[in-house]
Formats: structure tokens, C-alpha cells, sequence
């Protein structure tokens, strides 16, 4: 993903190469990747709300916040909540090309920032590199909206079908908590449901609002 190349021709070369410099910094740190995705999905939320829920230590969190921030993708606003300043962080999206083109939003941040805590995404990283992770996004999703069966995606993937349906189960769980946060999506409809059992093995929580 790291090695891929902004898009040509863009129409606007300085905001789609920040983009592509935001998402290189965001692949290459699955925990600052998935720090990013609690902030986003939360927001407007606390550095020590977004840390709890994911388990980082106070003085990363911040680091991290400070690095986003830097990156341009989250803020710290002027407003609070329990005494604790409030940050929000907002979505970036856009299109690469390298062999093929790819379309990034925050599902793939989210699922590269999963790696660092879900066993079956990191078994797939390990058998098949973080490449493929991209594309089993795009099998998943074409399983969601009801194209493909797992056992589809796993053939589309050229993986075993008992290393495609887990990875598909990984990745829906993430989509159905991102997926409203990823413009990526905006016109994707999905037929089938994520269940809420499945929804309480994911890595990142809902938002309560």
C-alpha cells in the first residue's frame, strides 16, 4: 500500500498529495491508524475517552492526538467535556494508483489499525502481507451488498475459504461501525446485516449518539 503512487492529473495535486502522505503515515502505525478511527467515529470526544476504549496509555494517546493534529486529520477544540479538552478528527478519502487504482477511506485505516488487535486480520497480514488487505475490503463489501457468498470472496482472494470467511468476519464488524463514517461508501448499499453479537468482537465501539 506504502509503495503506491498519487493519482495522476488530479485536480488538486497539493491536497491529494497531503492526502496520500496522511495515509502513508496512517498504514505504516496500525495503532496510530486505530487511534484515528476511535477519534473519528467518537467525535467530538476526549484523548483520554478514545484511550480508555482502546487501551493506550495516557501519554501515547496524547502523542498520538499531537501526531494526527500534525497530520492535519484531527483538532483540538475549544470546548470540553468532564474538564478534559475535546478533539475531533475528521475522515480523509481519496483514489491511488499503483497496478491498479485503489479507493482509500476510513474502513481501510481502520482495518490496517485492527491488525494490532484482531487475531484472525493479523494471521491474514502475516499468511498474505498487508497488501492484501485492501483487496479483502473490497471482497467484503461486495459480500455486504449481496454479490458474492464468503466462500466467493475467499476465490476472489485466491485464499482458503476457511482464511476468507474470517477474514470477511474481521472486516464486516469494522465496516458496519465505520462504514457511516467513510464518504468512500456514501452510495453503497448493503442487503446483508452485521448481527450485534458480531458487533461486540470488534475493535472499535459505536458511537452512543
Amino acid at each position: 500500500m506504502s509503495d503506491a503512487s498519487p493519482p495522476t492529473n488530479p485536480p488538486d495535486t497539493g491536497q491529494s498529495a497531503r492526502q496520500f502522505f496522511v495515509f502513508q503515515k496512517l498504514l505504516d502505525t496500525p495503532e496510530l491508524a486505530r487511534f484515528y478511527t476511535d477519534l473519528l467515529i467518537h467525535s467530538p470526544t476526549t484523548v483520554t475517552a478514545a484511550r480508555d476504549r482502546q487501551g493506550f496509555s495516557k501519554s501515547t494517546a496524547y502523542k498520538y492526538a499531537n501526531a494526527l493534529a500534525e497530520l492535519g486529520v484531527a483538532a483540538e477544540l475549544d470546548e470540553y467535556e468532564n474538564g478534559s479538552t475535546l478533539w475531533r478528527a475528521d475522515p480523509v478519502s481519496g483514489h491511488w494508483t499503483g497496478e491498479t487504482t485503489v479507493e482509500l477511506g476510513p474502513v481501510i485505516i481502520a482495518v490496517y489499525g485492527a491488525t494490532s488487535v484482531d487475531d484472525d486480520l493479523e494471521l491474514f497480514v502475516d499468511r498474505h502481507g498487508k497488501a492484501a488487505l485492501a483487496p479483502a475490503v473490497t471482497a467484503t463489501i461486495e459480500y455486504l451488498k449481496g454479490n458474492t457468498t464468503r466462500r466467493g470472496a475467499a476465490d476472489a482472494l485466491d485464499v482458503p475459504a476457511v482464511e476468507g470467511i474470517a477474514v470477511t468476519q474481521a472486516i464486516e464488524r469494522i465496516i458496519a461501525v465505520v462504514g457511516t463514517h467513510d464518504p468512500t461508501l456514501d452510495d453503497v448499499t448493503f442487503d446483508v446485516d452485521v448481527h450485534d453479537r458480531a458487533l461486540d468482537q470488534a475493535p472499535y465501539q459505536r458511537s452512543d449518539e
